[in-house]
């Protein structure tokens, strides 16, 4: 939900101020896609995926883990045909926010964070992450907001746009949305406490495969998706809140690379749909 923080950070500084702000919450998320087959080949994976996060409005920490289970290993493009080629793999990432507040109209938020994902070891793991964008406030329910975002990693470097309009973004009553890059969210308020949302988002990461890896020894995965939920939130009061989900992946992709960070093959995986569940509790 980051982008409905920065989206009315100001209003937040302004009347919930410093204590607020720095007030931490909890979370817990597990998410299941079901099995799904790689474009062009028979054999299959399915993904169980659990994190645990803590955080406030200015820092964070979260640990990630995703288990895998591949059917038909024989009709893979990797691994040697009989045992999986990848069993988990792991992501701890940290985080900053930093905003700066121009005017009444506009604001400025820039986020670090440092991150590593891998199989076992995290040697030539780790990766670095900027966001930075300025909002500008049109009226007390319209906005738009611009900038970009970058990933580094030791084998790869993205850098893409940020564009986005946002209506009622942070309100408890009624219809809002975002329609943008690299995150869309439509929302609607049953009432101050449910809210029924629709959205879709990009992604990107880099995962550094272990030494005796059955994809490529000591090499890296480059995964971008785009992930679509469709689901509820639920406010049981001001300390606890679930969040349920269906979950279809739209679109993912993957490019193999070597220890060197030769680019080897790339693959992509069927559509395939999912459930997503979420606790928070704010402390």
């Amino acid at each position: 939900m980051f982008f409905l923080y920065v989206l009315s950070a100001g209003e937040l500084l302004k009347k919930e101020g410093l204590q607020k702000m720095i007030q931490p919450k909890a979370s817990l998320q597990t998410a299941y896609l079901s099995d799904a087959t790689l474009s062009g080949y028979e054999g299959s994976v399915e993904v169980l995926k659990n994190r645990l996060a803590i955080n406030n409005k200015i820092a964070g920490f979260s640990y990630t883990n995703w288990a895998f289970q591949w059917n038909k290993l024989a009709g893979l493009p990797f691994g040697d045909g009989v045992h999986s080629p990848l069993k988990q793999m792991h992501s701890f990432k940290a985080n900053a926010n930093i905003p700066y507040f121009i005017n009444e109209k506009w604001f400025w938020l820039n986020s670090v964070s440092i991150k590593s994902t891998f199989e076992k070891e995290t040697q030539n793991s780790y990766g670095a992450g900027v966001f930075s964008f300025v909002s500008y406030k049109i009226d007390d329910e319209h906005a738009i907001q611009f900038g970009a975002f970058g990933n580094y990693y030791p084998i790869s470097t993205l850098a893409l746009p940020v564009i986005s309009y946002s209506y009622r973004a942070r309100q408890s009553d009624g219809f809002k949305f975002i329609l943008g890059f690299p995150r869309t969210y439509v929302g609607y308020h049953v009432n101050e406490d449910a809210l029924v949302r629709f959205g879709v988002v990009f992604s990107q990461s880099v995962i550094r495969l272990s030494q005796t890896s059955g994809i490529e020894e000591s090499g890296f995965i480059e995964a971008k998706d785009y992930m679509s939920n469709l689901g509820i939130s639920y406010e049981f009061n001001s300390k606890f809140n679930v969040e349920s989900d269906l979950l279809y992946s739209v679109k993912r992709d993957f490019k193999l690379y070597s220890k060197d960070g030769d680019e080897l093959n790339s693959y992509s995986i069927n559509p395939s749909l999912g459930v997503n569940f979420k606790i928070t509790y704010l402390f």
